[in-house]
């Protein structure tokens, strides 16, 4: 019996390539039942069918969660048991590791689609994790909830020193956390920091 995969991404050139992709490699075992160019069409397809897989692009314009982490958790919360594979060129490893924490089950970058989308399914239907090449970045470890309250403040305009005094904790002990989380999400200066929280919305 063929897979049911839905797909979804704002440009059309590059949702025909995909499609072509799947065509011309996973017919086999795969069929298409569905496309969206855009939040607002992915979600009314997800309303009259359910796919077994949906391969989608994370930024797209609509007028209902076009932010990407809100889309994902609205799919995870009126879809539990929906795989999602987001395909996008996100090279932010803090961005990527949030979208994996946001419980998608892998985050496979454009330029290497050709190569890893039919081992990545394979691996969804085996059961098995995704274990892509290192070629497409993985989940690494994520912050505490300590080191997230305090990049969350740091982002809301708080010093380091009136951090310290707001949570009862050191200067010495704000900023190592602050590295700690740094380092966790894979950037190395303030503005990439202040960058990477504002595009995942914290």
């Amino acid at each position: 019996m063929f897979k049911k995969i839905l797909i979804a991404d704002d440009h059309p050139v590059f949702l025909m390539g995909l499609r072509a992709l799947i065509s011309s490699t996973l017919s086999e075992s795969y069929t298409i039942t569905g496309e969206a160019q855009n939040v607002d069409q992915l979600l009314k397809i997800l309303e009259k069918q359910t796919p077994d897989v949906l391969l989608t692009d994370f930024n797209m314009p609509g007028e209902k969660q076009s932010d990407g982490l809100r889309l994902i958790s609205t799919l995870r919360r009126k879809y539990p048991s929906l795989p999602i594979v987001v395909i996008s060129v996100l090279s932010n490893q803090g961005l990527v590791n949030s979208i994996l924490a946001a419980g998608v089950y892998a985050v496979i970058n454009k330029q290497s689609l050709a190569t890893e989308l039919t081992h990545c399914l394979q691996s969804l239907f085996q059961g098995r994790d995704a274990a892509l090449p290192e070629t497409t970045t993985q989940k690494k470890s994520l912050m505490s909830p300590r080191e997230l309250e305090v990049v969350r403040l740091l982002f809301q305009g708080h010093s380091v020193n009136s951090i310290a005094a707001m949570l009862s904790r050191t200067k010495q002990t704000i900023s190592a956390q602050k590295k700690s989380a740094m380092n966790k999400i894979g950037v190395s200066s303030d503005l990439e920091l202040f960058e990477y929280l504002r595009n995942v919305g914290l």
